[in-house]
């Protein structure tokens, strides 16, 4: 705060009272505590407004800093997993195709056995029909000189118990079927009952309940 001088004197030589300069300092002084009271709250808005902003590029750089370590620990975690797949993709690759071998394998069994199960099925049915159907056995030896037509002299092989029951009904049906051909008949202990063999100087037409169902199974497998 400025001194005040008074004084007894009226006018000074100079000009104005000092009543009026120490009036006019009072005023002054009064302007500048108000002036320096507003700045000092200018001065207070401005640091707090700097606080405000720091506080909130503090908070931005927080989940600016909070984002990045998500993203960096997310691409980790992604480069980790592609590594350990492609380490494990041989492996997976490896048990995949053995798994597929043990299925296909697993398969052909399966229709072996399958096929192999029909037939012993079938065996079991075509004899249980021989015994009561002997007329399938004729049957039999009708196809076989049906195929064998014009090849000259014949032997039809039977088995021991066929020959005795059926020979003449053989020999009928030969008598038809090949006319011109010289067809013997005879008993062969190798012929299971119910089967047949024709035999010609070209070849053997195979009628036995066996050689069927070998040839269905080739055919099947």
């Amino acid at each position: 705060m400025a001194t005040i001088i008074k004084t007894h004197g009226g006018q000074s030589a100079s000009g104005p009272t000092l009543r009026s300069a120490a009036y006019d300092l009072t005023d002054m002084t009064a302007q500048a505590d108000q002036y320096l009271a507003q700045i000092r709250a200018e001065a207070v808005k401005i640091v707090e407004q700097a606080r405000q902003e720091a506080a909130a590029v503090k908070q931005q750089a927080e989940a600016a800093g909070k984002q990045a370590a998500e993203a960096a620990i997310e691409r980790i975690l992604d480069e980790k997993v592609a590594q350990q797949m492609r380490s494990l993709t041989p492996a997976l690759q490896a048990a995949a195709k053995q798994v597929e071998d043990a299925k296909q394998e697993w398969l052909r069994h399966w229709e072996r056995t399958a096929i192999e199960l029909a037939a012993a099925m079938a065996e079991r049915i075509i004899r249980g029909e021989l015994a009561r159907r002997p007329e399938i056995t004729l049957e039999w030896v009708r196809e076989s000189l049906q195929l064998a037509a014009g090849t000259g002299d014949m032997s039809i092989q039977l088995s021991p118990a066929d020959q005795s029951t059926l020979k003449k009904q053989v020999q009928q049906i030969a008598a038809v079927f090949a006319p011109l051909a010289n067809v013997t008949v005879t008993a062969s202990p190798a012929i299971a009952p119910g089967g047949c063999r024709l035999v010609t100087e070209f070849g053997v037409i195979d009628q036995q309940i066996e050689t069927q169902l070998a040839r269905i199974k080739e055919e099947l497998a």
